[in-house]
């Protein structure tokens, strides 16, 4: 089963981010539905309230006396009235209640139409006030017939709001953030293209290193018909025992390149020392040793793969100190060639050489468990062991993945 790939945090924020910015707008959409669909009740207690986005002003512009001095003396006024919306949206549907102090009578009226029921007076716009605009006036006005002059003061508005989205300020912070995300998309979008392209490029050059390596591997390991392959199957195993010891995907990747150039000092070992049939003299030893530092010699300039020198120098240095070249001991020898030292002596057990055939697997394994701590780092040989039972090392250059 294929892995899933891991989603990127960008386009996790950037997701999150824009559901976040759609149940605002569903948010801000019903408070617009809402201001517009429910009507608003202002109430005046005393005249003018300036308090309010919605002012009444209600002022006498001319007066009479009809009747004077007789029995049916009564006071005619025009009153003029202005309504003002203080709103950044339009009022529509509005009527106004106007609480008169005692009974009069309604003589005329203009812009909108007017019922008098007891002391109050109720105005309905006609077609020329019905909408009072925003930031506008509409002005109204009637002749009422009264004991006395009459001084109103008790008002009652009821309006319906054309409410807009850019009134609320919610509304230019959601434009605002849509345009910081679109721009972050936009960003998101051109570094990821960039990315894969980066990546794809990566990948081509890591198989181009590969294949290089593979081929000067092969070369080294044709100089002896019995170690063929040996190079690319050290490699394999190095790899699966960093992946278990825990090293990072790129430290595995070049843990596998170290291992295939691990034996590279070969190059300079004559033919007939590296393919003796029988037991080395002393001599012929030191020349097979000497391999170690002839493959650090090589590498000693290739700055591009970190520890690749590590790699062939110290791969047959010894746990316990006792290994060459340079004795190291214990964790002082680099992990990758630790690692490589396991791998390379496994590989070493299960092939056919020209000195003696490969070992059973039951040998392998005791020799493996038996030089744990002495020859080899006991960590490594565990992990070693597990790939063994769980059948890893059994047709090994099938499971290459570089």
């Amino acid at each position: 089963m294929k892995r899933l790939k891991k989603i990127p945090v960008g386009a996790i924020v950037l997701l999150l981010s824009l559901i976040i910015l759609i149940f605002s707008w569903f948010y801000l959409d019903e408070k617009v539905q809402k201001d517009s669909r429910d009507p608003f009740v202002l109430q005046y207690n005393g005249g003018r309230d300036d308090s309010t986005r919605v002012t009444i002003q209600l002022n006498v512009a001319k007066s009479w006396i009809n009747d004077e001095g007789g029995e049916n003396q009564t006071v005619g006024a025009q009153y003029d009235g202005v309504i003002t919306n203080g709103y950044a949206s339009d009022i529509e549907n509005w009527q106004l209640v106007i609480t008169m102090p005692e009974e009069g009578v309604l003589d005329s009226s203009w812009n909108g139409t007017y019922s008098l029921d007891g002391n109050r007076l109720v105005l309905i716009p006609d077609e020329n006030t019905g909408i009072i605009p925003a930031e506008d006036e509409k002005t109204f006005g009637f002749i009422m017939i009264s004991d006395e002059l009459l001084k109103f003061e008790k008002f009652e508005f009821i309006g319906y709001r054309q409410t807009a989205y850019t009134q609320y300020p919610l509304f230019w912070v959601l434009v605002v953030s849509a345009g910081i995300w679109v721009v972050f998309f936009l960003v998101y979008l051109i570094v990821s293209v960039r990315m894969r392209a980066y990546e794809r490029r990566s990948e081509k050059d890591a198989k181009i290193i590969t294949q290089t390596m593979k081929t000067f591997a092969g070369l080294i390991d044709a100089k002896d018909p019995y170690t063929k392959g040996h190079s690319t199957r050290v490699s394999i195993y190095a790899q699966e025992l960093g992946r278990r010891i825990g090293l990072s995907k790129e430290e595995v990747r070049n843990l596998g390149y170290i291992a295939l150039m691990h034996d590279c000092g070969k190059i300079g070992v004559p033919d007939h020392v590296l393919t003796k049939p029988k037991r080395l003299d002393e001599d012929e030893r030191k020349i097979i040793e000497e391999h170690t530092t002839k493959g650090g010699y090589v590498l000693e300039n290739f700055t591009a793969i970190e520890g690749i020198r590590d790699g062939a120098l110290y791969h047959h240095e010894r746990y316990d100190g006792k290994g060459y070249p340079k004795g190291l001991k214990g964790v002082d020898i680099p992990l990758c060639a630790r690692i490589i030292c396991v791998a390379d002596a496994y590989d070493a057990m299960n092939s056919d050489r020209c000195y003696r055939p490969r070992l059973p697997r039951e040998k392998i394994v005791k020799e493996l468990d038996d030089n744990a701590g002495t020859q080899f780092d006991p960590d490594v040989v565990a992990h070693m062991l597990s790939m063994l039972r769980e059948g890893f090392c059994d047709n090994p250059t099938q499971k290459w993945d570089n």
